[in-house]
């Protein structure tokens, strides 16, 4: 996988876990790639993954709604 496509799976996993895509009208498309199973519930692990990545290229705009996407879950006992 090249740098370019890593980069759309994670903004692909964003899309369908933070703003609710559904994953269909993604794999639909020539770049359907994601870095989890957008068939199931996104794990903890896939969460923290994006709020690394989205870190590291210092998007923080997504990091600060995927943040609040971990203290919501974490709240809410999910």
């Amino acid at each position: 996988m090249t740098e370019l496509e890593l980069h759309i799976a994670f903004l692909n996993s964003y899309d369908v876990i933070l703003n609710g895509i559904p994953p269909e009208d993604i794999t639909n498309t020539d770049v359907g790639v994601f870095i989890h199973n957008p068939s199931l519930p996104a794990k903890k692990k896939d969460v923290e993954d994006l709020l690394k990545y989205f870190e590291e290229i210092e998007d923080y705009d997504k990091c600060i709604k995927i943040k609040s996407y971990i203290n919501q879950r974490t709240k809410n006992g999910i």
